[in-house]
């Protein structure tokens, strides 16, 4: 009885985990949504006041770019989770299942090391950066290249679930 009584317990909190986790994994992908809205309300603004009041915004071109920087970067590791990459199943599947398995885990591998290059990279450019502001908005140039860093952290979370689920649960019938 009392571990019947734990086990259900567990499954509820398993539950409760399982829906923050989706919670939580949602904030990139909105992030990028809201980063997007901003970027073209600013497009928007800045085709309107240039040619329709003949007066520019000064800002305008510099905040599309850091928005711009900004997607790339979560993008990247939005594409990681959602498997968006290039793949190539009608020839991975020529392969035994055992070779496609090693395959797989080398190249979840090299995404992850790559994950780790862009964190690395990042932290070295934004502590070069964080001394020098944009001309226009006068923004502290580490936060538009700490981008780098989130977006390799995003790459190096999903890619390694990626690698647990393969380890765990192994191939699918066809390749990824």
């Amino acid at each position: 009885m009392q571990t019947t009584l734990k086990l259900e317990h567990n499954r509820k909190n398993s539950g409760k985990l399982r829906k923050l986790l989706q919670i939580v994994s949602q904030i990139p992908e909105m992030s990028l949504l809201l980063i997007m809205l901003l970027t073209m309300i600013d497009m928007l603004l800045s085709v309107i006041t240039r040619y329709l009041l003949n007066n520019a915004l000064f800002w305008a071109e510099e905040f599309g770019t850091f928005g711009l920087v900004w997607m790339t970067m979560i993008g990247t590791g939005v594409a990681v989770k959602r498997s968006a990459h290039f793949t190539m199943p009608t020839f991975m599947d020529r392969f035994p299942l055992r070779a496609r398995y090693i395959i797989s885990l080398i190249n979840h591998s090299l995404v992850i090391a790559f994950g780790f290059v862009m964190v690395f990279t990042g932290i070295s450019l934004t502590r070069a950066s964080m001394v020098m502001f944009s001309p226009a908005l006068e923004i502290n140039l580490g936060i538009i290249n700490s981008s780098a860093i989130v977006g390799g952290i995003l790459i190096l979370i999903y890619e390694t679930g990626k690698v647990i689920d393969l380890i765990v649960h192994g191939l699918p019938k066809s390749s990824e």
